[in-house]
């Protein structure tokens, strides 16, 4: 049952007294994933990783840890839980074709921080001059960079780091030779050649490069599996992704500094698209949950369950995505699951909750295209729709729309109610079935009649002026 007139108080605030209240809460949000209990192993075989480890060891207690996500891939069994060593850094990627997986975090400090850069690059003699002034070519082969990060902090909420400019072959762009300026960089698609433009080599320059190339984190659509409490970043491509799945759960998680790399050369004839979302289910689902997690500087998505296009049925049925805190992104919740050349298609019971995105178009990944940012958005849905509710979420600060809906008029199958919408007023509010909102004092009244939302809470707020 929805709460009535949610955060209604922000309403009767001043701008500055409004950012206050949403700041702090923010930093409960985050507090609350940081300081989140570790999953307790029940009766399940676990199994041990620690940077301290030894992949000569069984991985069955704390002192025989094994020590990389090779050996985790090779050992684990149906059933069994994988707990990383908080306060380790764990490099490559991690399948998922086990049913039954826990995979979370064990001891003190900084979450375990799972990273699919293979190697720190920050080493001079990986990097050599090119035919080209100060451009310089990676000695080692990598596969479609979406990222490049620069001395990373690896700090929680460090949001505005030093990152490079990715340059692909469109218009005046032919290759590495018009990289023209400082941290520019040409990931070769085919050759698998990386380069960045650099007044000096990067490997004296920086301490630490880390390349997030094509790839998810975690990959794969084993049932029942669980996240719980892991740090994941630098994948071009998703940090946990998975194609159709029962009962996945992600929780208590950090996701930052991912995405990016090149999905396709051509997008139905409109040239290169690159992509990269923090948790992702692209397929069905029955049981999807993702809840008290932090996802910020992604490319694309935060969180998403999505399918179109394919020759087959496809059903997503509970999903829950709850109390999660989302900031500089492209997308922050997207959904979509469009009729399909007359295969069954279904969405059934989808909640969403407590979500507090933040910040839409800010952010190293909306680079030319943040104006478009769609925050809360909704593509097409199937015609076979029962209890798509989203309520008492937060919609903070976005330079595209705060809400965007695709499907025609006279198919509304989302819910949503007591929803809290901040932007300057004057600017873009939302465009749904085709019609064009702005934040002009008609909100209420146009998200009663296009969505039925008898009461959201709307605050008009200057915008904050982020420049990364």
């Amino acid at each position: 049952m929805a709460i009535k007139h949610y955060l209604k108080e922000l309403e009767s605030m001043t701008p500055d007294k409004a950012k206050e209240f949403l700041d702090l809460k923010a930093q409960e949000m985050k507090n609350a994933v940081i300081g989140a209990p570790d999953y307790q192993p029940k009766n399940e075989r676990v199994i041990y990783v620690s940077n301290k480890g030894c992949d000569c060891n069984d991985g069955l207690t704390p002192e025989t840890a094994i020590a990389t996500l090779v050996k985790v891939n090779e050992i684990t069994q149906p059933g069994d839980t994988v707990l990383f060593e908080r306060g380790s850094h764990f490099r490559g990627n991690v399948t998922v074709d086990k049913d039954g997986v826990t995979y979370a975090a064990y001891g003190k400090g900084v979450k375990p921080i799972i990273d699919s850069s293979p190697k720190n690059y920050a080493d001079p003699s990986l990097w050599e001059k090119t035919d080209v002034e100060n451009i310089w070519h990676l000695t080692e082969k990598i596969n479609n960079v979406g990222l490049a990060h620069f001395d990373p902090s690896y700090t929680y909420g460090q949001y505005n780091e030093l990152y490079g400019t990715m340059k692909m072959k469109v218009k005046d762009f032919e290759g590495y030779k018009d990289l023209k300026n400082d941290l520019e960089f040409y990931s070769d698609y085919h050759s698998q050649d990386f380069y960045l433009y650099s007044e000096k080599n990067p490997g004296e320059r920086f301490l630490d490069i880390e390349l997030a190339p094509f790839g998810n984190t975690f990959s794969g659509s084993a049932n029942n599996v669980t996240f719980d409490g892991l740090w994941i970043m630098h994948t071009g491509s998703h940090g946990i992704g998975s194609g159709t799945t029962v009962n996945r759960t992600v929780r208590n998680c950090v996701f930052s500094w991912l995405g990016g790399s090149l999905l396709t050369l051509d997008f139905y004839g409109s040239g290169p698209v690159r992509y990269g979302n923090a948790v992702e289910i692209y397929g069905g689902c029955d049981g999807y949950t993702v809840e008290n997690n932090w996802m910020y500087q992604i490319y694309d998505t935060a969180v998403t369950h999505q399918f179109s296009g394919g020759d087959c049925e496809c059903h997503q049925h509970n999903v829950k995505y709850l109390n999660n805190l989302m900031e500089f992104c492209f997308w922050f919740i997207e959904y979509y699951n469009a009729d399909c050349q007359g295969n069954p298609q279904s969405v059934k019971n989808i909640y969403m909750t407590g979500n507090f995105c933040r910040f839409g178009g800010y952010g190293w990944g909306c680079k030319g295209r943040e104006w478009g940012t769609p925050m809360y958005c909704g593509s097409t849905v199937c015609c076979e729709v029962e209890n798509h509710v989203a309520e008492n979420n937060i919609f903070y600060q976005c330079l595209g729309y705060l809400v965007v809906l695709a499907n025609c008029e006279g198919h509304k199958p989302e819910i949503l109610r007591n929803n809290v919408y901040v932007n300057p007023k004057g600017e873009k509010f939302a465009t749904v079935f085709g019609q064009t909102l702005n934040f002009d004092g008609t909100e209420k009244e146009m998200l009663k009649k296009y969505v039925n939302e008898e009461e959201p809470t709307v605050v008009y707020m200057p915008r904050p002026g982020y420049t990364f």
